[in-house]
This record gives structure tokens, sequence and C-alpha cells, in this order.
């Protein structure tokens, strides 16, 4: 089942709100500890475009100084990109990858469903151009609510034979 809290973390706004305004979305946020280390992952998009080693370096660039300060100095930083086929964990995603193709398990529908996003609200999320793989029906748009969602990831492999 998806979660609908990690975007509210303070932890998740404070590094949106350093990032933002480089112009990339903070998609994942996670601090560990172990043995006095400190470890934090953070999953980085960009519209339209592809994260390349630059970018990283730049969200790394910025991130690091501040965190090895407030947390510690054994600080472990990861700076990646989501990835072609990620599974969305966070209700909040939808919101990041709009306009991109997902692949859904609706558990009323007892199937998976394939559809660009095209909204997502506090409630559920919209598909257009959709295609419910069991039943082989297609449309134009369908919407599916939060709790319906059993799994959800980007369709790479769909994306790539539009193109």
């Amino acid at each position: 089942m998806l979660t609908s809290d990690a975007f509210a973390s303070v932890l998740f706004l404070d590094i949106a709100s350093l990032i933002e305004p480089m112009g990339y979305k903070l998609v994942e946020a996670t601090r560990s500890e172990h043995k006095g280390n400190v470890s934090l992952r953070i999953l980085c998009y960009k519209d339209g475009d592809r994260i390349d080693t630059g970018d990283l370096e730049a969200i790394y660039n910025v991130i690091y100084p501040r965190y090895s300060v407030l947390w510690s100095r054994d600080l472990e930083l990861e700076v990646s990109s989501p990835g072609i086929n990620r599974n969305i964990k966070d209700v909040g995603e939808f919101k990041v990858f709009l306009g991109k193709t997902v692949r859904i398990y609706s558990t009323s529908l007892s199937s998976y469903v394939i559809g660009t996003i095209k909204n997502a609200d506090d409630d559920a999320i919209t598909l257009s151009s959709y295609l419910i793989e069991d039943k082989k029906e297609e449309g134009d748009e369908i919407r599916i609510e939060y709790d319906d969602i059993s799994k959800a990831k980007l369709d790479y492999m769909t994306e790539a034979k539009k193109r």
C-alpha cells in the first residue's frame, strides 16, 4: 500500500526548499543512523530532462555542507535519480511525475492499469490514455482512488514505445 505522509516530514520539506529553487523536485529523503554515522539518501527528479552527474553534484554541494554541520561530521550522503522503473511509495510522488506513464494495480478492477498521469489530487489519480490490461479496455481518462491502489510504478517500457 502507498503511504501518504512522506512529503509532509520536516526533513522532506527542508530539503525540498533547498533544491526546488534549483529546478529539481524531491522524490524521497531518507535518514538513518548506524554506530554514530548518519546516512542521508536523496532521490531527485527534473521535469522534461534526465538528471546527469552534474545535476547530482550540484544538489550534493547544496545539501552536504548544511547537514554535515547540523547532524554530524560523519555524514554519508547519497544523491541519485529515481530510476526509470521506480516503485512509487507515496501518493505525493504522483504529483512529481505528472505527464509520466505509470502502471498501477487496482484492487477494485483486479487488474493493472497503464496510463499517463494527468492529475493527482488529495484523494485520487487521473490517468489519460489508459489501458486496463486484463480486460483489454482502453479509454481517454480514468480516475483511481489512492485506497484502490495496491502497487504502482513508473512504466518506462510503455513510455519508450510512445517515442
